[in-house]
C-alpha cells in the first residue's frame, strides 16, 4: 500500500510537471508569466509576448529570438523620437566609451540626430581628423555610410560604420549645408587621438582652446590655464567653437578654474520636478575673458558658454550655438548592453532653457574669410 502511495505521487508530480512544460508552450503562458512578474505592468507588453509566442509557434521557418528581441528594444527606444536616447548593443557601447575616453580609429566627427527629417546632422568635425581635412563642416547631414541609407533614429549603427581600422576607407554621403548638393566623400579612417585642450599665447593674451570635453579635460585646462597665467596673461580666450560637448562632469571643472567660489554653473531638472544645482568650490581667476563659439558649440560647451555669460565673466564671440540643454545617462541591461536615457533638462544659471533654441553671443561675427574674424574680434576686445 505504501509503495502504491509513492507511485501515485511520484505520477501525479509527472503529470502536473508534464502540464507545467506544455502549458509554457502556448501564448496564454507568457501573458501569464507578464502579468505575474512585471512590476510596472506596461500596457501592450502583454501583445509582444503574444506576437513572440505566434511568430515561434507559426513563421515557417525558426526565428532568431535574440534578434527579434533587439530589433524590438531599439524600436522601443526609437519611437521616442529623440536622438539622444538610444540603445546600444554591448559591442556599440564599447565604442561609444573609447569616444569619452579619448582614442578610437574613424573619421573623427560629432554627430546628433534632426527630428525633422530623421537625418544625422555633424555638430561639429574634430580639429586636424580625416572628417576636418575632407571638408566636412557643422551642419552637413550625413546619408549613406558606404552606400547604405543610414537614419537619425539608428544613430549609434550609423557611427559604429564610420569607424574601423586605421588607413581603411569609408564613402560618406554628404548633403552639404551651404550648397545643398548631394556629394560622395571618401575618408581615409585614422587614430583619432583627441587633443581635448591646447594653447598658446597670443601677445599678451593666453589663447585655449578646448577641442572636446572627455575624463582628462578638466586637468588638462587647469595645467593650461596655469601655463598662461605663468606667462604673464592679463587676458584669455576660451575657444569653444565647433565643441560638441562631451563629460558633464568635466566643464564642471572647467567651470570651476574659471568662476570664484560657489557660483551657480548650471542647474538641472527631471519630469517630477527634482532639481539639482551645480556649484563652483574653485577660487576662480581674476581676468577677463571672451569665450568663442559657434553652431557647432553643443551640450557641455554650452553649459560652459551659459555659466560665463549668467556670471558675467565673459563675452561671448561668434555664432549662436548648437542648442542641446538635455542631459543622458546610460542604464546597463543585465547582458552588457546600454539604454541611453534623456533623464534630465539643464538650464543657466538665470533659468534659461537653450535646448533647441542655442545660446546667442554677445557680439555676433561671421567667418568670411580664412583670417578668422571671430578671433580678431575677442582679441580686439580684449585690448580695448
Amino acid at each position: 500500500m505504501e509503495n502504491n502511495k509513492k507511485l501515485l505521487k511520484v505520477i501525479s508530480i509527472t503529470v502536473i510537471i508534464t502540464s507545467i512544460v506544455t502549458f509554457m508552450a502556448t501564448s496564454s503562458f507568457f501573458t501569464y508569466v507578464l502579468k505575474a512578474h512585471s512590476t510596472t505592468n506596461l500596457p501592450g507588453s502583454e501583445k509582444l509576448f503574444e506576437v513572440m509566442s505566434i511568430l515561434d509557434n507559426k513563421y515557417y521557418q525558426d526565428i532568431d529570438k535574440n534578434q527579434a528581441i533587439e530589433k524590438a528594444v531599439g524600436a522601443m527606444v526609437s519611437s521616442l523620437g529623440d536622438p539622444y536616447t538610444t540603445y546600444m548593443n554591448k559591442e556599440e557601447w564599447a565604442e561609444f566609451n573609447t569616444y569619452i575616453t579619448g582614442t578610437y580609429s574613424g573619421v573623427g566627427l560629432t554627430v546628433s540626430g534632426d527630428k525633422t527629417d530623421n537625418k544625422i546632422v555633424v555638430i561639429s568635425p574634430f580639429d586636424g581628423s580625416p572628417s576636418d581635412k575632407a571638408g566636412i563642416k557643422a551642419g552637413d547631414k550625413i546619408i549613406k555610410v558606404n552606400g547604405e541609407e543610414v537614419f537619425a533614429d539608428n544613430i549609434d549603427t550609423a557611427t559604429s560604420k564610420m569607424k574601423g581600422e586605421k588607413g581603411t576607407t569609408v564613402t560618406l554621403t554628404v548633403l552639404k549645408k551651404d550648397t545643398k548638393e548631394v556629394v560622395d566623400i571618401v575618408i581615409t579612417r585614422d587614430e583619432i587621438k583627441m587633443q581635448s585642450v591646447r594653447s598658446e599665447m597670443k601677445g599678451d593674451i593666453g589663447y585655449i582652446r578646448l577641442s572636446i570635453f572627455d575624463t582628462d579635460t578638466g586637468n588638462e585646462f587647469a595645467s593650461h590655464l596655469e601655463k598662461m597665467r605663468n606667462s604673464g596673461a592679463k587676458a584669455l580666450i576660451i575657444d569653444v567653437r565647433n565643441n560638441g560637448g562631451g563629460v558633464v562632469g568635466a566643464v564642471v571643472q572647467v567651470a570651476e578654474s574659471l568662476l570664484k567660489s560657489d557660483s551657480m554653473i548650471f542647474y538641472t531638472q527631471d519630469k517630477h520636478g527634482k532639481r539639482q544645482d551645480f556649484k563652483t568650490r574653485g577660487s576662480g581667476v581674476d581676468l577677463p575673458i571672451v569665450l568663442l563659439i559657434n553652431e557647432g558649440s553643443a551640450s557641455a560647451s554650452e553649459i560652459l558658454a551659459g555659466s560665463l555669460r549668467d556670471n558675467k565673466k565673459a563675452t561671448l564671440v561668434g555664432n549662436k550655438s548648437f542648442g542641446k540643454g538635455v542631459v543622458q545617462q546610460p542604464v546597463s541591461l543585465k547582458d552588457g548592453s546600454v539604454v541611453k536615457v534623456t533623464v534630465e533638462k539643464y538650464f543657466t544659471p538665470i533659468g534659461e532653457d537653450i535646448n533647441k533654441q542655442g545660446i546667442k553671443p554677445d557680439v555676433e561675427v561671421n567667418l568670411v574669410s580664412e583670417k578668422d574674424e571671430q578671433l580678431q574680434k575677442a582679441i580686439e576686445i580684449l585690448n580695448k
